[in-house]
């Protein structure tokens, strides 16, 4: 089957087609060789039966025809799939006819219908219709011209019984298996048609989310700018007004880009071309992305050929396109990157400019490429997290659409983890009216909506840390949220940043945090995977997440909540909400410490969440009373619980919110009064037992612990 599709398809073959050109070779073939087998027998059992002989050629010869055909002609071939089927009626009427009518026919009356049938399958009414009024007509003109015919001296009884038997055995099961085949693809349509209509619901599903999820980040920080205006206005009038203007902004991009592809699949838009000087405005044009690269550490070339370059183009669909692919260069294009646009004039048969938009960044996996241009569609790999913001996908999907409408092409080359190049290929004409170069300014505005929002990085003041404040590491890329979100709490908690997934990482290893918040569509490390870091690793393991994104979808939110997160609020939210939701896994945190530092009912919990803390606290535990009547090695403690000196004593005071000196020693005089109240030994004894060296200061302490000196409590001991 893989041999025949290769062999008989050309380039730009429709699946039907290809299906078509395959179904009718094959049967071309199983006729051609069930026709020149029967030929081949009479001619050797019967080779005066010149009549059948005729026909059992011309009919090899007309399906010989079409299988030669399948091979050469790489085009449409129904018109002689048509053209044979008109011959194979017309040749067979004759025949019939010189066989003497229809009762000497050998069964060969049915050819014709056989033929009709078989037409059903090529999805054309048309030619079944005309064929089969071909055939109604020799039909009724061998019944009409029958007592005009004579039968010849070799169409015996027993020749014409053989012939009626052997046609009609090949016909019916050529029949049968056709009507298997019609059946089947059917069936196949439906259940087709079945997956189309699930994809599409789902493609639909996907669009919504991917929509609300684009409009949810710049919503959070329009309201969000607005509540901090209403509260303090002096201080965010001017700075929240612009964040507004600008988000604003990229929502009335999002819309737009929306409605222009609506527009250009609904065949609405219209070209408005001018003759000008292409290379002058691509140059105007590369210009303003120049602030953009630099943000990013990127230089960004543009290369023309020839330095100038008269033709017709439209300016708006042409910056349209131009912004989408170096926006989209420059931002999956690593920091000391390159990005280069270069466009040439190429003179062949049809003179076409070509624009080459080419990165050394990331690239696309070979498997994704078909896909990049579909609405809404975005890499899901490590593309969404070694970049800045994610785009909408909606960029690349507009730039075919008016591409096409240009009467352009686009494609795309790409080796992962290398680079990536866009080629636009427009044709040359020379028929509009000539227009001046436009102005930088005219173009600047149109073009600042690709640009405004890669800003850079806020510079949050760094608030001193107070002891009465948990500390908040929130990680985010998005500066306008960060800018919010800090205002916002800033008030109650002493406030870390990260502006990617992997600072993030480094920060909460770094710093220890009583809390973190944290987006998931971020670059260099994506929320979940960060997530699964901080869960997983002992040293972090107890920190509470809180993922605040705008993937509001249940299946985003479920696997946030499975993978670990302590909450999942979706943008925008409802800032009361986040301050309740904060406050609420700080107060669980203090119910923890105190479930940890109660030195004498530790107990491991059945929660699968406390399994790594319990184990940590375990083995600390473990350690001292191994080693109660020695100093305790920090180096061996952390070697224990592969940790630094920093991060041991860190965690184990957020877990406990004592000290280790202060719980060893807790756990010594806890050991020393059971010591006395259980064995004969003296205040003395027990002392030095549980490593202290002074006798009086055991005793102070141990006086301070449980409210009652421990020679009273020996004495208590000896008298029950």
């Amino acid at each position: 089957d893989k041999w025949i599709e290769r062999s008989i398809r050309y380039p730009d073959i429709s699946k039907e087609d290809l299906i078509l050109r395959k179904d009718y070779w094959i049967s071309s073939v199983a006729c051609f060789l069930v026709i020149i087998s029967l030929t081949l027998y009479f001619w050797i059992a019967n080779p005066e039966f010149k009549i059948l002989l005729t026909y059992g050629f011309f009919l090899t010869f007309i399906f010989l025809t079409y299988i030669v055909a399948g091979f050469i002609i790489h085009h449409n071939l129904k018109w002689l799939m048509f053209t044979n089927q008109v011959l194979i009626i017309i040749s067979t009427f004759i025949c019939i006819l010189k066989l003497g009518g229809i009762p000497y026919s050998g069964g060969l009356i049915f050819v014709g219908f056989f033929v009709v049938l078989f037409s059903l399958d090529f999805h054309h009414t048309r030619n079944s219709i005309i064929l089969f009024f071909i055939y109604i007509i020799t039909l009724i003109s061998a019944g009409v011209l029958h007592p005009y015919l004579t039968a010849p001296p070799e169409m015996t009884n027993s020749a014409n019984i053989f012939l009626f038997v052997v046609n009609l055995i090949w016909i019916s099961a050529f029949s049968f298996l056709f009507l298997l085949n019609f059946i089947s693809q059917r069936v196949e349509i439906e259940h087709k048609e079945a997956v189309r209509l699930k994809e599409c619901d789902e493609a639909k599903t996907k669009l919504y989310i991917n929509i609300t999820h684009e409009f949810r980040t710049p919503l959070t920080v329009i309201l969000g700018m607005a509540d901090l205006i209403r509260t303090k206005p002096k201080k965010w009038l001017k700075k929240g007004t612009h964040k507004i203007e600008n988000n604003s902004k990229i929502l009335l991009n999002l819309v737009n880009q929306i409605l222009d592809l609506s527009k250009l699949q609904a065949g609405e838009m219209r070209v408005n071309k001018v003759q000008g000087d292409v290379v002058l405005y691509i140059r105007y044009l590369i210009e303003l992305f120049h602030s953009m690269a630099d943000e990013k550490g990127i230089t960004l070339k543009y290369s023309p050929e020839p330095d100038h370059f008269l033709m017709d183009y439209d300016p708006e669909k042409l910056m349209h396109i131009i912004s989408n692919l170096v926006s989209n260069a420059i931002k999956y294009t690593l920091p000391g990157g390159k990005v280069e646009v270069i466009s040439k004039a190429v003179f062949n048969d049809i003179s076409k400019f070509e624009i080459r938009v080419k990165d050394n960044g990331i690239g696309i996996l070979k498997d994704q490429l078909p896909y990049i241009f579909d609405r809404f569609y975005r890499v899901e790999s490590d593309h969404n997290h070694t970049t800045g913001e994610p785009g909408s996908g909606l960029g690349l999907a507009l730039t075919l659409e008016l591409t096409k409408l240009l009467e352009g092409k686009i494609h795309v080359e790409s080796i992962y983890g290398k680079e990536t190049e866009f080629i636009v290929s427009l044709p040359v004409t020379n028929n509009a009216t000539l227009k001046e170069p436009a102005e930088l300014s005219d173009i600047e505005s149109n073009v600042s909506v690709f640009t405004h929002i890669y800003n850079k990085k806020s510079d949050l003041k760094k608030t001193s840390k107070q002891k009465n404040k948990p500390s908040l590491l929130i990680v985010e890329d998005s500066n306008d949220v960060i800018e919010y979100l800090h205002a916002l709490l800033k008030p109650n908690y002493h406030v870390q940043v990260a502006f990617n997934g992997k600072e993030g990482w480094e920060k909460s290893l770094q710093l220890l945090p009583d809390i973190i918040l944290t987006d998931i569509m971020m670059p260099e490390m994506d929320g979940i995977e960060l997530l699964d870091k901080i869960k997983n690793d002992m040293r972090t393991s107890h920190i509470p997440v809180v993922i605040l994104t705008a993937k509001a979808d249940i299946a985003s939110r479920l696997t946030g909540l499975e993978r670990g997160a302590d909450a999942y609020l979706a943008k925008p939210f409802h800032k009361k909400e986040l301050k309740v939701q904060l406050k609420r896994l700080i107060k669980l945190r203090k119910k923890l410490q105190e479930r940890y530092a109660n030195i004498e009912y530790f107990k491991v919990s059945p929660d699968k969440n406390s399994k790594i803390e319990d184990s940590f606290i375990g083995k600390i535990r473990e350690f001292m009373l191994t080693n109660l009547e020695e100093e305790i090695n920090i180096k061996s403690l952390c070697i224990e619980v592969a940790m630094s000196k920093t991060q041991l004593y860190r965690k184990f005071n957020l877990l406990t919110d004592k000290t280790l000196f202060e719980y060893l020693q807790s756990l010594r005089l806890h050991h020393a009064k059971e010591l006395l109240m259980t064995s004969n030994i003296n205040v003395s004894e027990a002392a030095y037992q549980t490593g202290f060296k002074n006798i009086s200061h055991f005793s102070k302490v141990f006086t301070k612990e449980f409210g009652v000196n421990p020679s009273k409590i020996k004495e208590q001991s000896l008298l029950s």
